[in-house]
């Protein structure tokens, strides 16, 4: 499995704003989509590094994520 980020729109009270999310891909499969995790690009993708490095299964992906903002970053 790997985990990638990548940019994502949404309106906000009448404004368009860039976050990131993370999408997990597995044998060229969409398994998960998470949107809206942050603003920072970098900070999002070393959390997708690191989900990679440290090979996190799917299963602990929510659980990495509210750590991860809980962290404030």
């Amino acid at each position: 499995m790997r985990y990638f980020a990548f940019p994502h729109y949404v309106r906000i009270e009448k404004r368009v704003v860039k976050t990131y999310g993370i999408i997990a891909y597995e044998k060229h499969s969409r398994l998960r989509i998470v949107k809206d995790i942050g603003v920072d690009r970098e900070a999002i993708k070393h959390l997708t590094d690191d989900l990679n490095k440290y090979q996190v299964e799917l299963i602990h992906l929510d659980y990495v994520i509210e750590d991860f903002l809980s962290c404030g970053l």
